[in-house]
């Protein structure tokens, strides 16, 4: 098979193919990046006579990569962020100069709790410093670091593998929320009094069961869940509208008791609490302006007592 001359690849196109990669649009890539969309079919060209392979097909009027632009996708991110860490090396990032714009992994329990507070640290400099946020789980935030489609994932996560790095922002622990009107939010708040009740569930991976469900199993008892959702944020308006329970983590959920009349109880048995975390790829060590952020997500958990 014949050697491919490193020498064609240009940092321009390693640079197109990636952020086509995130954007699935030649326009957007080109608006990013602040070149023409000729310019950036050029560099796209290039790179499929390089690559012999057409890497990105037009289908329903996004492109869509092909198997092998997928495969190469882990490798040109890396290759990027090495770039980029010897480009920056030394450099400190400055948000009132430079400018940047983030691609974050977040549920939208993630989204709810550090968005705000996030926008309204960087209002003075949203004209150079942006973010776009793509909905990621614990099911598939790591491939997507893997693949370069985000440059950080902001949740609850399982240990990183080693190629990852991973901080925690808080420690998080489950609360039961139900309507202040519901008969259940008076008296004692026990286990057989949960029992009895019904209960709404969040999966974003739209599994019946979790983590309240394994508790429950160590004393042998088990609940009925009424409704599984995919999203946290529609909690609220569900237990306005019916007597459900939920039992879901702290932080997303007690935002929300006043303006919508919700009770919050400890649950009438034992849970564990969880780490909350910001995970990142190893490659990406030393970009400053990574760096920026995360200390940014690691002052807002501190400085708002989201956990308390």
């Amino acid at each position: 098979m014949k050697k491919i001359d490193v020498k064609r690849l240009d940092t321009t196109a390693l640079l197109v193919f990636n952020t086509l990669i995130e954007e699935g649009s030649v326009s957007r890539t080109a608006a990013r990046l602040g070149m023409t969309q000729s310019a950036v079919s050029h560099a796209l060209a290039r790179l499929r006579v390089l690559w012999r392979d057409p890497l990105f097909i037009r289908s329903g009027g996004a492109m869509q990569p092909t198997q092998k632009a997928l495969a190469l996708s882990p490798g040109a991110a890396t290759a990027l962020g090495e770039l980029r860490a010897l480009v920056d090396h030394g450099v400190v990032f400055d948000q009132a100069r430079h400018r940047r714009r983030f691609v974050l992994g977040m549920s939208d329990y993630a989204a709810s709790v550090f968005l705000p507070a996030l926008s309204a640290r960087c209002a003075p400099v949203h004209d150079r410093v942006t973010f776009l946020v793509r909905h990621t789980s614990r099911a598939i935030g790591f491939g997507m670091l893997d693949r370069g489609e985000v440059e950080c994932i902001v949740g609850s996560f399982p240990a990183a593998p080693k190629r990852l790095r991973q901080r925690t922002l808080f420690e998080d622990r489950f609360v039961c929320a139900l309507h202040a009107e519901s008969p259940l939010a008076r008296g004692d708040f026990t286990l057989d009094r949960y029992l009895e009740a019904q209960h709404v569930h969040v999966s974003l991976a739209g599994e019946p069961a979790g983590l309240p469900d394994q508790f429950l199993s160590r004393l042998g008892r088990r609940r009925h869940v009424a409704m599984t959702v995919g999203h946290f944020l529609v909690l609220p308006q569900i237990l306005t509208a019916s007597p459900l329970v939920a039992t879901e983590p702290r932080a997303v959920i007690a935002p929300f008791r006043q303006a919508y009349g919700l009770a919050l109880r400890a649950p009438p048995f034992e849970t564990d609490s969880f780490a909350f975390s910001v995970v990142w790829h190893g490659r990406s060590d030393g970009d400053p302006a990574l760096a920026w952020l995360l200390q940014e997500l690691a002052t807002i958990a501190g400085a708002s007592g989201i956990a308390a």
